[in-house]
């Protein structure tokens, strides 16, 4: 009888299926991870271009915020990546804060809202929202 030193075809077979299942769910892990910080840096970009857009309309003051803030998908490009940004100004009259009816020439105060869109107009991942008063400054 013959001694046969090495592993037969199954055994080799088996361990690099068992290989395979190993190292695909680490590139995959990988790719996850990647994807993730990513994501967080947009998110960071995103912000702070929100953050700096608000810190404009503080600079307007309460009386030009209505005609010069509003925006559509406004198409920006940060740290290479293509993005969107929109700028909503909304008028409300607020009855409850006792400044109603007497201030029917002026709104009570504005929400400003803020969306940033990565790649498509319609993508929105980020927001950020703002509340004007001219007698009671701003808050987010």
């Amino acid at each position: 009888m013959r001694n046969n030193q090495g592993y037969t075809l199954v055994e080799v077979m088996v361990s690099a299926t068992l290989l395979a299942i190993i190292v695909l769910g680490t590139m995959q892990y990988f790719t996850l991870s990647r994807w993730e910080v990513e994501k967080g840096i947009r998110a960071q970009l995103a912000w702070a271009d929100m953050a700096s857009r608000m810190e404009k309309a503080i600079d307007l003051g309460y009386d030009s915020l209505q005609d010069s803030l509003p925006e559509t998908s406004v198409s920006l490009v940060l740290n290479g990546i293509q993005g969107y940004r929109t700028t909503i100004v909304t008028s409300i009259d607020d009855s409850s804060d006792g400044y109603w009816p007497a201030d029917t020439s002026q709104p009570d105060y504005y929400d400003v809202t803020i969306k940033f869109a990565w790649f498509t107009t319609d993508n929105i991942t980020d927001s950020l929202s703002c509340s004007f008063s001219e007698e009671r400054g701003w808050t987010y």
